[in-house]
This record gives structure tokens, C-alpha cells and sequence, in this order.
């Protein structure tokens, strides 16, 4: 719908109408094809996040084409355009990122692809794919059926709160901690400016991402209270199976089971009161007549079962999954990249053209390109 179009548009702190490009039909003056380009700072893996470790990158997205103008091409003569738009791009640095003068040129192109348009992109763009990890674990019933509070929970004799993120008051405490958990460890992780976690975070997971705080924990610098953790997950292919969407743990305060034990139980808690809002129940598994599935990142749930067999008292933790029902692999093959070479500052002339409409004519196509 043309909602997702706009939400997507708004949120983004890097929008730039210049980079969604149309295909117009020169007779009926109507938008019949387009692509979308975003522009973002990601990892590209190292023990910081500085400009040194990340690279500025462009995703190519919100690709379509009206049902009376498929077969053309159309979609492949945009991706074109994106391509060389892209290899002139410079900037891009958000106000307040480290580095922004040092990120000057773009240095890949990533993409999401449906399996049966893989080879699109292959031949079209020289896009390679690459696989993503993703497991799937059963939920314990037992745990999801625990009469035990999910507001403020006891953990290691320490009091937990729960709670609803809050932007921008939360985003000083988040960043740190993403940067540590994941831009710092995964290539190809976004690098969340303040602006991306308040314009665009917010507005995406709304209400379902949650938040743990610690009232009082030891660390490695003597006691401290704050934000440990956070968790957004979401219904995925049938109504028994959810995505974990987004988590986050500053695991040296917490660990990565007791982070997702706590927040798990309180966001399928949070997702059953959703399709039932009337429903009375107080704890999720009063309303779950069978078991969940739950859909991870490998990485994370290897985490888990690094805690669970390293130590007895961490493994009492990691008792919200049913670990007899086995682990299932769901990778994702769908992500797709190419690297961009810059072809130098753009001319005057290549300014003017970039924003010109350029016309493609043949006996099957006839249409104008030109930005939205």
C-alpha cells in the first residue's frame, strides 16, 4: 500500500527524493515502475565503529512495477540508473557521526531478494548473494505457563524492570550498547546515528520493542543501574512462529540467555494481548494452547548455547527452550551485494543529467526516467 511507501520515506533520517527513481509512461504521464535508493553507513567488521571500520553503502529497495508494464525491462533499465547514480554519490554522513568527512564515496550496494528474483539481480546488476544465518528453536510451554511476574523479575537476587521503549530519552543508552553487541562484531550491521534510532527505530518497532533495565548490577567498573538489554520480535509464517526482529544485550552486565529469559516471556506475553484484546489473562501461556517457535539469529542462539554449557547456574536460565525439539536451520540466501566504484567528483554536465529526464525507446518500451 502506499502507506508503507510513505512511512518508509518519512522515517528515514537520510531520505532524499532525488534517489527514488520512476519510470514514466510518456502517454498516460502515470508512474508505472520504480527503485528506490537508501543511503547507509554500515560495519565492515573490526573492534570499533569509527569511519576506519565502516564504509558508506546504498540498498536498492521498494522495487516495483505496474501489473500492465511487466516483461519490459523496466525494472532492470532502473536498476541501471541506480547503479550510476550510485557511483557518482558522495557524502551521505549524518550530523553528530564520527568520521562524517572521511565517508565521502560509496563502497557497495546491498539488496533483499525474493528467491525467484535472485537471478535478476545476478544478471542485471552483478549482485552476489550471500547467506545469513537464522535457527529455529522451540519455546518451552512451561515457561510461557510460569505464574511468575513479568513485570519486575528477580534475577541473581537483582530486581529487573520491564518497559516500553522511550525516544529519544533511551537513545544515549542504546547506542553504546548496539555499537558493542553488533555494528563492532558484524560486517555489514547499519551504523546507528542518534537520527536512525529516533526517526527511524522508533517509528518502525513502535510499541514492540521492549526494554530491560537493571535497578542495581555489579560490573566491571563496581555497581551500576540502567538499561542492560532491549528486544522487539514479530509474527512470522503462521501464528505460532515469531521472529526475534531486533535484541541487543551489554553483556557485561548481563548475559545474553538471562537477557532474552526476561524479555522473551514479557514481548510473547505483549503479542498474545494483541490478538486478543479483550482477553483477561495475565501471562502469555494462559492464552497459547500450543508451543511457539521462535526464529534467531545463529550467532545469538550459539551465545545461549555457549552460556548454557559453560556454566550449571546459567544453564538453569536457558530453560525457556525446549532444547529436546531440536534446532532447525532457517537461513536467509536473500541478501544480495556488489561493490560500487566511484567514477570521481560529478560534473556540472552529469549534475544536469542526473536530474534530466532520459527517454528509452524501442518496440517494446517507450518511457521517460526521471527522479520522483
Amino acid at each position: 500500500p502506499a502507506s508503507y511507501f510513505r512511512r518508509h520515506y518519512d522515517n528515514d533520517p537520510k531520505k532524499d527524493a532525488s534517489l527514488i527513481r520512476v519510470a514514466v509512461d510518456p502517454i498516460s504521464n502515470e508512474i508505472v515502475s520504480s527503485v528506490r535508493i537508501f543511503r547507509r553507513r554500515i560495519s565492515s567488521g573490526g573492534n570499533d565503529a569509527s569511519s576506519s571500520n565502516s564504509i558508506e553503502a546504498c540498498g536498492i529497495g521498494e522495487v516495483c512495477t505496474h501489473p500492465n508494464h511487466r516483461g519490459q525491462g523496466l525494472a532492470r533499465i532502473l536498476l541501471h540508473d541506480a547503479i550510476r547514480i550510485m557511483e557518482l554519490l558522495e557524502g551521505g554522513g549524518e550530523v553528530g557521526e564520527a568520521g562524517r568527512d572521511e565517508i565521502t564515496t560509496v563502497s557497495c550496494s546491498l539488496l533483499h531478494a525474493s528467491p525467484s528474483l535472485m537471478a535478476v539481480y545476478e544478471r542485471s546488476g552483478n549482485y552476489e548473494s550471500v547467506t545469513t544465518r537464522w535457527s529455529v528453536v522451540t519455546i518451552n510451554s512451561s515457561f510461557l505457563t510460569s505464574t511468575k511476574s513479568i513485570t519486575t523479575i528477580n534475577g541473581d537476587e537483582l530486581t529487573y524492570n520491564i518497559r516500553n521503549a522511550s525516544f529519544p530519552d533511551d537513545t544515549t543508552s542504546l547506542r553504546p550498547i548496539h555499537a558493542k553487541y553488533s555494528e563492532q562484531r558484524f560486517g555489514g550491521c547499519i551504523i546507528r546515528s542518534d537520527q536512525y534510532w529516533n526517526e527511524y527505530v522508533s517509528e518502525e518497532l513502535g510499541d514492540s520493542l521492549f526494554i530491560l533495565v537493571a535497578d542495581s548490577v555489579e560490573g566491571d567498573e563496581g555497581s551500576f543501574s540502567g538499561i542492560v538489554a532491549w528486544l522487539s520480535i514479530r509474527s512470522r509464517g503462521g501464528e505460532n512462529r515469531y521472529q526475534l526482529r531486533e535484541f541487543g544485550a551489554d553483556t557485561e552486565h548481563i548475559t545474553t540467555s538471562l537477557a532474552l529469559s526476561m524479555l522473551l516471556k514479557f514481548a510473547f506475553h505483549a503479542e498474545q494481548k494483541k490478538k486478543n484484546p479483550t482477553s483477561a489473562v495475565e501471562e502469555v501461556g494462559d492464552a497459547v494452547e500450543e508451543s511457539l517457535e521462535l526464529v534467531l539469529p545463529s550467532p545469538i542462539l550459539e551465545e545461549v548455547q555457549e552460556e548454557k554449557g559453560s556454566n550449571k547456574k546459567e544453564a538453569e536460565k536457558i530453560k525457556f527452550i525446549d532444547w529436546d525439539a531440536g534446532i532447525e536451520s532457517d537461513n536467509d540466501v536473500g541478501w544480495m551485494y556488489r561493490p560500487i566504484v566511484h567514477r570521481g567528483s560529478m560534473s556540472n554536465d552529469e549534475k544536469e543529467e542526473n536530474v534530466e529526464d532520459k527517454k528509452y525507446c524501442n518496440d517494446d518500451v517507450n518511457i521517460s526516467i526521471k527522479e520522483w
